[in-house]
């Protein structure tokens, strides 16, 4: 990238224009409002005149001075008709060209806005007002011109502004579809193109992009072959398992057998967790939606979980809404999520505690809640729990048939139906939101 192409070289210009068109801006609008402005003065404005001097002394001009100083607002100024040099400089200039055109004007004249003159008896009269500027802007739309260049200043300050700030947004944007794995960089691919420090930027986040792709597809790749590569061995040793029960005619080995079985299933359940979770971090969008009443499969996944919940002497507590709710779901993979958090439930519980299942419609969100009555999580531990095979206490997990990937299975389902999950510790217990938009219209 060559020197005239950097981003600040074009930003410190950028300021020096807009500074430069800001100081010509007010040295313009300051020349305008002192340059003379006069024209004839209307009907109004010599009512005016005439009410100041029938009702109001007037202030004698004499030796190019004031005799009083000019108060706020309109003020009237008399000189004898027969020395108009008695007037100020600017007084004077305005009245001869008023003598001139033969006219009662209104002008500005050096800050002062004046209306004259009128002739009574041996004086000659001016109004004059010192502070209300407004009224210079009466005649000729002199407004415009510092409405102009303050839009001229304001035009350029929003094109730096968007110059930088554009690229930037669409960065932050591609950046944030890839934290969820979505590597689509449509957004910049006209900021490849440009030759500055942004683009040098773009083209930097999309070889990340790129790379990060082949590392995640790699590893998907290898959890994959991994997973296969085990069923094999996993097929024999189950098949061996059934022909040592075979032999075991006396059933002297039942309990170890039962221990091999056991630990079977175990390793074919993380099989079968390592390969949907793959298959879910890789089909982006690819889910099979059906419409279904959320109330009554929800009845029927915990009805399915009853005989688990016997077993440790727990009750549940459904609430359902009044209404029946439906929902645009792939609704395999949500009683796979919604099986995982209850399981996780009933795992942590404490005997003879109670579970609440709780289902609610917010907007257009589902809110599905289950709680339970257990030790519930450490608060520093509750991001990364949805990582995969984190666990929170290894060794207890592990004792349990957990491996750290239900949550993060969990979390992939309700991220692919647009949802977020949340936890929260309840003391005692711990409660899973999951919030997914019913995505149908009424």
């Amino acid at each position: 990238m060559r020197w005239f192409h950097s981003l600040f070289l074009r930003m410190f210009l950028g300021f020096w224009l807009i500074l430069l068109v800001a100081v010509a801006t007010g040295a313009a609008t300051t020349w305008w409002l002192q340059t003379p402005n006069v024209r004839e003065a209307h009907g109004r404005e010599q009512g005016l005149l005439l009410r100041l001097i029938d009702r109001h002394p007037p202030i004698l001009a004499e030796q190019r001075r004031l005799w009083q100083p000019l108060k706020a607002g309109w003020n009237l100024i008399a000189v004898d008709r027969r020395d108009m040099t008695h007037l100020p400089y600017d007084m004077e200039r305005f009245v001869d060209q008023a003598i001139e055109q033969e006219r009662v004007l209104w002008g500005h004249e050096r800050g002062l806005v004046l209306i004259g003159p009128l002739v009574r008896e041996d004086f000659v009269y001016l109004a004059a007002n010192p502070r209300q500027w407004r009224l210079m802007f009466d005649d000729r739309a002199l407004w415009l011109m510092p409405l102009m260049m303050g839009g001229v200043v304001t035009l350029l300050c929003f094109l730096l502004a968007w110059y930088v700030s554009r690229p930037i947004q669409r960065l932050q944007a591609t950046l944030r579809q890839i934290a969820v794995g979505d590597f689509s960089l449509a957004a910049i691919a006209q900021d490849c193109q440009r030759r500055d420090d942004m683009g040098q930027l773009a083209r930097e986040v999309t070889a990340m992009s790129h790379g990060l792709q082949r590392l995640l597809v790699s590893h998907q790749q290898l959890l994959r072959d991994v997973s296969h590569e085990l069923r094999s061995p996993l097929t024999r040793l189950q098949i061996a398992l059934g022909l040592a029960r075979h032999k075991d005619i006396e059933r002297n080995l039942v309990a170890e057998h039962a221990r091999i079985e056991r630990a079977a299933e175990q390793v074919n359940d993380l099989i079968a967790d390592i390969l949907d979770l793959a298959r879910l971090q890789q089909d982006v969008g690819q889910i099979n939606r059906s419409v279904e009443s959320v109330s009554a499969c929800l009845q029927r996944w915990c009805t399915e979980a009853e005989l688990e919940m016997e077993a440790k002497s727990l009750r549940y507590r459904l609430s359902l809404p009044n209404d029946d709710v439906l929902a645009y779901w792939d609704w395999p993979l949500i009683q796979r999520a919604f099986d995982n958090i209850l399981r996780n439930a009933i795992r942590f519980a404490p005997a003879e505690s109670a579970l609440a299942i709780c289902v609610g419609l917010q907007s257009d969100r589902v809110e599905i809640a289950i709680g339970d009555q257990g030790p519930g999580m450490p608060e520093a531990l509750m991001a990364r729990v949805f990582d995969p095979f984190f666990q929170v206490d290894p060794a207890r997990d592990h004792a349990s048939g957990g491996y750290g990937l239900g949550l993060s299975l969990v979390k992939r389902v309700v991220e692919l139906h647009g949802g977020d999950i949340t936890l929260m510790n309840t003391h005692p217990g711990l409660s899973v939101l999951l919030r997914i938009p019913r995505t149908m219209a009424e």
